[in-house]
């Protein structure tokens, strides 16, 4: 879903980019893994496992403690901003509490929980429109949507995974979590 930019939104390019997370099917391939991280990586290694939401990746930019872009993964490079449309969203920070100097960017992962997706489907049925396919089709195609105020009433959530940036609180990627 997505990976392509569309004319309806500016593009933004990443500063980092954002790459897709791999698949792993046996304790072999996790095993090969590891032997690549301590090739690369001096010392001890220590793991931090987390969740995987099947959403949308999104990338929200930060200066002062306060939002002010987001853009989609899109092919990793450059993506759509949807700043917009991500303000509607409850569950991101417009401002954030603390001291929060400088500039930085939170990775997350925008989904429809599963309630919140029958909920919507029970409407359009109601209305006698056709039900959704399924929630991160209908993330995705919820963040492109053009009028934010329709983006605002769709079921949307945000989960954080990752901070980068110069002056984020620690190089420890748990720490950082927390």
């Amino acid at each position: 879903v997505g990976g392509e930019v569309t004319k309806s939104f500016n593009t933004s390019i990443h500063e980092t980019p954002m790459y897709s997370l791999n698949n792993s099917y046996s304790i072999e391939d996790l095993k090969d893994w590891e032997k690549r991280i301590k090739k690369i990586i001096e010392g001890p290694v220590q793991y931090t496992c987390e969740l995987k939401f099947d959403g949308v990746s999104i990338n929200l930019i930060y200066k002062n403690g306060e939002l002010v872009k987001a853009v989609t993964r899109g092919d990793g490079v450059k993506g759509d901003d949807v700043t917009s449309n991500i303000k509607t969203i409850p569950t991101v920070p417009l401002r954030l509490r603390g001291d929060f100097s400088g500039e930085f960017e939170a990775r997350g992962e925008i989904v429809m929980p599963i309630k919140g997706f029958n909920e919507l489907n029970i409407d359009r049925t109601n209305n006698g429109e056709e039900p959704f396919k399924n929630p991160r089709n209908t993330a995705s195609g919820s963040l492109k949507m053009q009028d934010s105020k329709e983006v605002a009433e769709r079921p949307l959530d945000c989960f954080f995974y990752h901070m980068l940036g110069k002056q984020i609180p620690s190089n420890l990627h748990y720490d950082n979590l927390e």
